[in-house]
């Protein structure tokens, strides 16, 4: 089933309410990637540099969006994703918009996830997502369980 980008940033916008509080622009959203521009001055902290609950947040929003993409692809009809644990490392800080990029850590793995998920109705599997500087420097990682059920 192809995936629709206008439909998965509309169900974005209407159940994450936080979605419209961050300055995301959407580059690209699909089962196997998703890339978000993120404004700068949405996020800013008393440094001028990105707050970490942003960074946080908005990577979180971009692991949830490859999920649901995925879902969507496969003709899946849920929206029943949530995080259960994420770890994110502070590399370094964030002066400038950025992009933060969501996959799977392979493809294998996110086959295995949509495996599990079909067979047990419920799955919970590892999507990480960087966030990147400008000219693509990494400044912040992270790797998020996420738990999905049918």
């Amino acid at each position: 089933m192809e995936v629709n980008p206008q439909e998965l940033i509309q169900i974005l916008k209407d159940k994450i309410t936080l979605y419209e509080h961050l300055g995301i622009e959407v580059k690209e959203i699909s089962s196997s990637r998703v890339h978000f521009r993120v404004s700068l001055d949405k996020s800013k902290n008393h440094k001028g540099t990105a707050f970490g609950g942003s960074l946080y947040a908005s990577a979180v929003l971009a692991a949830y969006a490859l999920a649901l993409a995925g879902l969507k692809q496969r003709g899946l009809d849920t929206e029943n994703i949530v995080i259960a644990k994420g770890e994110i490392q502070y590399l370094r800080p964030v002066e400038t918009d950025f992009d933060i990029v969501s996959e799977f850590p392979s493809e294998d793995d996110e086959e295995a996830f949509y495996q599990e998920l079909l067979s047990k109705k419920r799955v919970r599997g590892k999507i990480r997502s960087q966030i990147l500087g400008d000219g693509g420097s990494l400044k912040a990682s992270l790797v998020g369980d996420f738990v999905v059920k049918l």
